[in-house]
């Protein structure tokens, strides 16, 4: 079986095809980084530039052995700063939503959630001053120093075997961490992470791998997605928490809402982790529901 009709040649290396792609990614983030500047209130533009730094930073990882490791790890940590701040917009983003979606009328609860949104505005304001500063272009300017340089021959690779090797490493560790118990929010995290991980990986080889493993894209997005709504929930219930502003009774009664929707989002992910997909992704290490009576039953 291929992965389509732009199968990349059996004789092709790893090395050239990491460059082109990452040459790719470079010029895309480059543009949501003007994007970001000119559109002040523009969550697309956010949400395009984290999501591209994601996908470089998942090739750079994936790559490190064929471009070098210690110079490859230099690039990545020159994007991280830049893709932490987008992320940390985007959960402040997202538990506005949430909190707001819930209808409190409470006067320290509106409080709460005024600060909140001035809070919001405040980091949109400094991704914008980190981008305009040329923190996303220095990392630009490492990684196209790195994509100058020739690969060594000695440390290439044939594309074909090394794509299915990165598939696989990354299925493995989503296989590792699918056992995990649905109430441990960090452990959630981090099949998350993995599931994001391995999206990423089959997306950047899909022209050198087989129909079966492109297909493992689709199933992973979509459990990264269910993974995402629980985690959102998880920040929410966190910051409640933690809110000094907020009196007993609105801390109470905003943490049992967003613990009645946590459950039904765990629902939602213990039904996708469980059943069975007709993919090798989804044959194996069935969710019991045992961790679900735990979190419904709280």
């Amino acid at each position: 079986m291929t992965g389509g009709p732009e199968l990349a040649s059996t004789s092709a290396t790893v090395g050239p095809f990491l460059v082109d792609g990452l040459r790719v990614l470079a010029e895309r983030f480059a543009d949501a980084g003007r994007r970001v500047i000119a559109e002040a209130d523009d969550r697309d533009s956010v949400h395009d530039l984290r999501v591209v730094l994601r996908r470089a930073r998942t090739s750079l990882e994936v790559g490190r052995g064929v471009l070098g490791a210690f110079h490859a790890d230099e690039v990545r940590r020159s994007l991280r700063d830049v893709q932490r701040a987008t992320g940390t917009l985007r959960d402040e983003e997202v538990l506005l939503e949430l909190v707001a979606a819930l209808g409190s009328e409470r006067q320290d609860v509106q409080a709460w959630i005024g600060g909140r949104r001035r809070r919001e505005r405040a980091l949109r304001s400094a991704l914008r001053r980190m981008v305009r500063a040329g923190d996303l272009d220095r990392g630009r300017r490492l990684l196209d120093a790195l994509l100058s340089f020739r690969i060594k021959p000695s440390r290439d690779k044939r594309l074909t075997k090394f794509a299915r090797r990165a598939v696989d490493d990354a299925r493995r560790d989503v296989e590792r961490r699918r056992a995990a118990p649905l109430e441990d929010p960090e452990s959630m995290h981090r099949l998350r992470i993995a599931y994001k991980r391995l999206r990423y990986t089959v997306d950047a080889f899909a022209t050198s791998l087989p129909a079966d493993l492109v297909g493992l894209s689709q199933p992973a997005a979509r459990l990264q997605g269910r993974l995402g709504e629980l985690h959102d929930v998880d920040v929410a219930i966190a910051c409640v928490r933690r809110a000094r502003s907020l009196e007993d009774a609105g801390r109470g009664a905003l943490l049992a809402a967003l613990t009645r929707l946590r459950a039904q989002r765990a629902a939602a992910c213990e039904e996708e982790l469980g059943a069975p997909r007709g993919s090798v992704l989804w044959m194996r290490y069935p969710v019991g529901r045992d961790s679900l009576r735990k979190i419904s039953t709280r």
